[in-house]
Formats: structure tokens, sequence, C-alpha cells
């Protein structure tokens, strides 16, 4: 059954795609209420300014984010913890190449919004971000950092990187050298098994570091 938005939602959806596509800066309200069907005196009924609308357009793309990465992950429930980790990265692949051709939308709208009047929205970009720390955290202390943290962060970095590669360069498989990056940085990470101890570790031996084995100390 398909669902009915309201105007409001219908305003803020339609401004989310169209100021990803062409750029905040560049497109103005009569852009927003042309593609979304609505006139401008609706819009101001629903949003007092442009930087209001592009306020709840982060945020709806926020939303539908998280939406994403709930159901990402619940489908992938059974897997070893160090794998839905790393599947973050193929997600993001998949997302470049499918959807996030211009890279992330919240580190574009960042380098768009300067002024005063953009306080509203560059909130709920670091509130994007805070999220994506606090679930890669989240998965990295469920994989076995010893500190899932600074794990977070460094994952972070390597995904505002892709991103950044992928508008720059249109290269979704950038996510891929990423994940083995990432790999590494897990591996680091973990704590180091206590002497005649084996502990599960993402198998060197795979470029993707998909599979896992009980591993020892030391080959042979």
């Amino acid at each position: 059954m398909k669902t009915l938005l309201s105007t409001h939602d219908r305003l803020a959806l339609a401004a989310a795609k169209i100021f990803y596509r062409d750029g905040i800066t560049a497109c103005g309200v009569d852009a927003v209420v042309r593609y979304a069907g609505i006139s401008k005196p609706t819009l101001y009924t629903h949003y007092r300014s442009k930087s209001e609308l592009v306020a709840a357009a982060l945020d709806v793309q926020h939303q539908a984010r998280r939406r994403m990465m709930q159901e990402y992950l619940e489908q992938r429930g059974g897997q070893h913890p160090a794998e839905r980790l790393l599947g973050i990265f193929d997600w993001l692949e998949a997302w470049s190449r499918d959807q996030g051709v211009r890279g992330c939308a919240f580190l574009n709208a960042a380098a768009e919004l300067a002024g005063p009047q953009d306080e509203m929205a560059r909130q709920v970009v670091r509130e994007h971000k805070q999220w994506w720390l606090t679930l890669l955290t989240d998965l990295a202390r469920d994989a076995g950092a010893v500190d899932p943290v600074r794990l977070a962060d460094e994952l972070l970095l390597l995904m505002d990187g892709v991103s950044a590669r992928v508008l720059v360069m249109g290269q979704a498989g950038s996510a891929a050298s990423a994940r083995r990056v990432a790999r590494l940085l897990l591996q680091e990470s973990l704590a180091p098994s206590p002497p005649g101890m084996r502990s599960p570790a993402v198998d060197p031996a795979d470029a993707q570091g998909r599979p896992l084995r009980a591993e020892g100390d030391s080959e042979g």
C-alpha cells in the first residue's frame, strides 16, 4: 500500500533530491517547487526560509540512511561481528554506485553552508556524522576492538574519503580499497591473544576480508 506524503514531507523530499543533484547554492526554491509540483506560497507556509528547507532536506536524508543501515545490518545479523563491521564498506560501494554518485550529501552541504543562517543545517550534518560514529563504535566493540571509539573514527575517515573520491573521480570502487584498509585497522585494533589461545581474526589471505577463521599467533 502506497503511503501518501504530507505536503511538508513532499517538499523536504523534493528539496533533498534536487539539492543533492544540483547543489544547494545553485538551486533556488523555484526549482524545488517546480519539482515538487507545489506553489511557492505553499512552500513558505511550511518552511520560513530556504535555510530551514535545507535543514529539513538533510534530515530527510539522515533518517533515510538510518533506516537503510538498520535494514542492512538486520539482514546480516547472523554474520561474525567483524564481517558485519567490514560489510559497511560493501554497502558503501553499492550505494555509491547506485545512489551516491555525487558522494556524501552531508559533506557536500557542509562545504556550501558557510553563513550564520545555515547553522540549523550544519547541526544536521554534525548529527549525521555523530550517528555514524556511534554506529561504527558499536560495531567495532562487537567485533572485539580494544579501542572501538578510535577505530570508529578511523573508519569514518575512510568512508568520508571514499565519498570525496567518488565526487571528484567518480570511482565507486574506491570503497573496496577502503575495505582492505579497514580490515588492517580492525586486525590491528584487536587485543593480542594470550599465549596458547586462539582468537577469531579477519583472514589476511582474503583481499576482501570476508571469511573469518580461528588463527593462532603464528602460521605453520
